[in-house]
Parts: C-alpha cells; structure tokens; sequence
C-alpha cells in the first residue's frame, strides 16, 4: 500500500510511477524487476521511491490493484446484474476479464503475472484488490448473494468459497500461459468453456450420485 506522501503528489507524478511500473513489469517477473529501472523512468531518486513505497513488491501488489480499479468489470456489478447468483456472476466476471488480460493493453504484464504466480503472490494480489474492492469481506457483497440456492450463509463460509473461486480463476489463467508456451493455441471461447466446465465441477459436484 502507497504511503500518504504518494497520494499527496500530483496526478502527472503519480502516473509517470506508475508508468515506470507497468514497463518494468510488462519487462519482467516480479522477482526479476529492477528497482534502479522503476526510478530511472520514472525520474525520480532512490530515496523518494521509499518514501512511496515499502519496495518493489509494495509497488507491483498497489499496480495490479490499479488496473482493476480503471476497468468496469468488478464481482459486485456482475452480482447484482445476476440476482445475487455467484455463479453466474463469476462466469460473467470471467467472460469479461479474460478478454481484457489476453487482448489489453496490459496484456504482456498478466501474462508475467499469471506465468510466475505462486500460492503466496496469488493470495497476495488477491488480498491487495479485496481491500479496495466487494469481495467477500464487503457487507454489500455479502447483501447481494442470493444465499437461498448455496450450501452456506456465514462471511466466513462465503470467504472460504471466494478463495476456490478465485483459485480456479487464476489456475485458469495461469495454464493457458503455461499452454501457450508449450505451442498450443487456445482461443478465448475454449478458455472460458474450461472456466465453465471447471466452475461446474464446484457448483455441482463431480460425483454421479
């Protein structure tokens, strides 16, 4: 999370950051990335970096959030197009944000992104966009599901299923990278078929009853 004094610079400062940002990550992995690099494009000294950011890994987390934040397509909204049903407003939520990550803008850097994810970055990126986002641990998430067609009714029931949901979407995302640079060629209507087919695996089961 950015310290007060980031906030406090202007809007051109804060951008040329954050454009610094998205070309060193769009460059390389995370763990790859270049502090000196950061800087050198964004034209500012070593010692104001750290009076915006913890480090490297501070910026990249308050990054992904960033470009969540500047696009339309959030849970909440897809919820409440859907009645409450979390289902389907995940399938909607997924149709959306898989076009936008394999055909944006920001494409190269989901791609390093999803390609070097790990349990932990991945809890992390998931936390850093909930903080600022109705997720599960909303109340106004929490109002809209339709919790008449699941099997739970606590926050901390709808926060476990969250973390599969988001897990699946992720994995997702992730092996079609994986895939890709093995050779195959994925379309995106195969991908959300498999988010589909994954999504209903959780939803109804895989055992014949």
């Amino acid at each position: 999370m950015p310290t007060r004094t980031f906030f406090n610079l202007s809007q051109e400062k804060q951008q040329r950051l954050l454009e610094a940002a998205r070309l060193e990550f769009s460059r390389v992995p995370l763990y790859e990335a270049s502090i000196s690099k950061i800087i050198a494009n964004a034209d500012i000294p070593r010692g104001s970096f750290y009076q915006y950011f913890n480090d490297k890994e501070d910026l990249y987390y308050y990054y992904a959030d960033y470009l969540r934040k500047q696009g339309q397509n959030s849970l909440l909204s897809n919820l409440q197009a859907v009645d409450g049903d979390l289902f389907a407003a995940f399938r909607h939520y997924f149709a959306k944000l898989v076009a936008e990550i394999i055909n944006g803008p920001n494409a190269v850097f989901y791609k390093n992104m999803f390609l070097n994810m790990t349990y932990k970055n991945g809890r992390k990126v998931t936390s850093a966009t909930q903080k600022r986002h109705p997720h599960h641990g909303s109340d106004d998430f929490y109002a809209a599901v339709d919790f008449s067609v699941l099997k739970i009714s606590t926050p901390h029931e709808l926060g476990t299923l969250m973390h599969i949901l988001m897990a699946t979407l992720f994995q997702t995302l992730g092996a079609y990278y994986l895939r890709q640079q093995h050779g195959e060629q994925i379309t995106v209507a195969q991908l959300n078929q498999e988010f589909e087919q994954a999504l209903g695996w959780i939803e109804h089961g895989v055992a014949i009853n």
